[in-house]
């Protein structure tokens, strides 16, 4: 019988709820009706100590010229802050993922759990009693913003309720820019914010925006008095660039992305403007979310916006498997096989190689990552605190557990099994596990975007050996 025995795991992480850039500080302090913090009565001091002894035990690590990168959406002052609402949350997310991660005292590592028709050795658990959950396992990455940062920092303290005084654990600030987003400041290339202009003018786009045109300046009346003075001007995800050359009288309505985010953060703590029905803010995310999905989901610009993230994740997993090749010197011989050994080079390095990676990011990274890898859509908009994990699986013989059958790559968003698109079961289903070496595959390859004109079809933009190309 074969069974899966889990290698490494990535968490990437949507940044918890925070104090929205774009609201006003006068509504924000009102009582949080539904949660277990009064924000209004909260000493600013008691919040300072929980962030500062969340803070404890990490370390921060910012570029050479240190600082955040400017970005509209970094919040000001107390605006992108973690609240306590969000720091609980993250905090009991970490607890929570301790039980799923690590080994119970109590359990036999032999023992098997089977999960629809795989069976998976230690319980399906990543980490072992012979190498337990400890920070020197785990790497940290999150993007520079404060509520990313404190949303990681508050898991670490769920995570390791007991860390003492040991070596802190770094939280990795330097690529913010660079490979976290789908949307950074500014994109990876004109080209890429000339495909989402594009992408977002088709005629089903635009036909969904004038359907809804009178909807999103209703809700942008509604939120006015809620708005503070970082509200307006401000970029705010892809497809939804302001044009710097278009300048209209008329006044504009909010963005969609910012419309739900500002929604989403007065809902949690029941502070929906009294003119706005629940169907009304539910049409706004869903809405947002749909733009989100239909613009990233075409793979030229999936690739253009995710293929370094997702290029990253792939070769670190590859990595995995070749250092566990020679830490346990795989024998190729009809099939490959582990057969353990001490060399001290070896051994070194299988030690300090991390188990669980974790990058603190935002929403539209899970859905970037989501269109790129190309699997199933969740049926609602990530929440704050979602988790996407990525597992990396061997797949083994019981009967020989030495011989190495397979590395498989499964996805799981908040505890679901998301299944791949692109690649069928037996039955001809979408795949719940797909093949490491596939997976690489798959996201190095070449896509075209063919615009229809008055010669006949051309080709609009294509991707091609990690670039993106304008024809």
């Amino acid at each position: 019988m074969r069974r899966g025995r889990p290698l490494w795991t990535i968490l990437s992480l949507r940044a918890a709820a925070g104090a929205s850039s774009f609201a006003s500080r006068r509504r924000l302090q009102a009582n949080s009706k539904g949660g277990s913090f009064n924000v209004r009565r909260s000493c600013p001091h008691s919040k300072l100590r929980v962030r500062q002894g969340i803070a404890q035990g990490t370390k921060l690590v910012r570029p050479p010229e240190g600082g955040p990168k400017a970005h509209g959406a970094v919040g000001r002052g107390p605006f992108g802050q973690l609240t306590m609402m969000g720091l609980l949350q993250m905090i009991g997310l970490g607890e929570r993922l301790r039980e799923e991660l690590g080994h119970l005292q109590d359990e036999d590592e032999g023992n098997a759990t089977t999960d629809e028709s795989h069976q998976f050795v230690n319980q399906g658990r990543l980490f072992t009693p012979q190498k337990p959950l400890h920070p020197s396992r785990v790497q940290v990455m999150s993007t520079d913003f404060p509520r990313t940062i404190q949303s990681v920092q508050a898991l670490l303290t769920g995570l390791f309720p007991d860390a003492g005084t040991e070596e802190p654990v770094k939280i990795d600030l330097r690529h913010t820019n660079s490979y976290f987003i789908p949307d950074p400041q500014p994109r990876q290339s004109a080209e890429q914010l000339r495909l989402e202009s594009h992408l977002s003018k088709r005629a089903h786009m635009q036909e969904r925006e004038e359907e809804l045109k009178e909807l999103a300046h209703r809700v942008t009346a509604a939120l006015d008095e809620h708005l503070g003075e970082g509200a307006k001007g401000v970029s705010f995800g892809v497809g939804e660039e302001k044009d710097a050359n278009t300048k209209s009288t008329k006044r504009q309505p909010l963005a969609w992305a910012q419309m739900a985010e500002v929604l989403t953060c007065l809902h949690s703590r029941e502070l929906l403007p009294p003119t706005l029905s629940e169907e009304e803010v539910q049409a706004v995310s869903n809405h947002a979310a749909w733009r989100w999905f239909e613009n990233l989901r075409h793979p030229v610009l999936a690739n253009s916006a995710m293929w370094k993230f997702a290029s990253r994740l792939v070769d670190t997993m590859q990595r995995r498997v070749d250092i566990e090749c020679r830490c346990q010197a795989c024998i190729d011989g009809g099939g490959t096989e582990l057969v353990v050994r001490d060399e001290e080079e070896y051994e070194q390095e299988c030690v300090e190689e991390p188990w669980l990676c974790i990058f603190s990011a935002h929403d539209s990274t899970l859905i970037g990552a989501l269109c790129i890898f190309q699997l199933e859509m969740p049926s609602k908009w990530p929440e704050y605190g979602s988790a996407l994990k990525v597992e990396l699986i061997r797949e083994e013989d019981e009967s020989q557990p030495t011989k190495v059958l397979q590395h498989w790559i499964r996805f799981s968003l908040n505890g679901q099994v998301l299944r791949s698109t692109w690649l069928a079961d037996e039955d001809g289903e979408p795949s719940t596990m797909v093949p490491l070496n596939e997976l690489a595959d798959m996201i190095d390859s070449e896509h075209e975007l063919f615009e229809e004109g008055k010669d006949g079809s051309g080709m609009k933009y294509s991707w091609k050996d990690g670039l993106l190309r304008e024809h």
